[in-house]
């Protein structure tokens, strides 16, 4: 009988620690597994702000060279009494600001809440800046002073400069 029941208390034992072997072998996949996740989540967030980043940059620039440009490219067509069509202009304006407010969506949406901002402040800027300009071109009564347009143009410089280095330093913490 006590060899019978050494057997039984032996082929437990083995039993058990298979066991707990399996369970710490589970464990260590199941960390693993959750490491490789978090790594690859990290580098599609890194991959997919840079994109919003860049594409919001982009937006910037193009309306920027829009509203600072003779919008010679635009070809803007005369009317019979001689008078300048801005129907394209207009229509390029819309379009380009709607880049700007895209941008901002998708990087509030992908960045930190700082950063976040920072597009928010630049978006605000160049939207402040672009109905400016909007009023200089159709010589509107309400077009501001010259002073106030350069007032204008150095916050929209100034808020690209602080988004720029915003997401720089945010792409680095990933």
């Amino acid at each position: 009988m006590d060899a019978g029941l050494a057997a039984v208390i032996a082929g437990a034992s083995g039993a058990g620690g298979a066991a707990l072997a399996a369970f710490g072998t589970s464990f260590a996949m199941l960390r693993q597994a959750k490491i490789q996740r978090d790594s690859a989540h990290s580098l599609w967030l890194r991959n997919h702000q840079q994109q919003a980043f860049e594409e919001l940059m982009i937006a910037v620039r193009r309306l920027k060279d829009l509203l600072s440009g003779p919008n010679t490219a635009l070809n803007l067509a005369r009317r019979e009494d001689g008078s300048e069509d801005l129907t394209p202009y207009f229509q390029e304006h819309e379009v380009r600001t709607a880049a700007v407010s895209a941008g901002v969506t998708r990087v509030s949406l992908l960045a930190d809440l700082v950063t976040g901002s920072s597009a928010f402040k630049m978006g605000t800027a160049m939207s402040d800046l672009a109905l400016a300009e909007l009023r200089v071109k159709i010589a509107s009564t309400s077009a501001p002073t010259e002073e106030e347009l350069k007032q204008l143009w150095d916050a929209a410089n100034m808020a690209g400069a602080e988004f720029a280095l915003q997401a720089q330093q945010t792409l680095q913490k990933i």
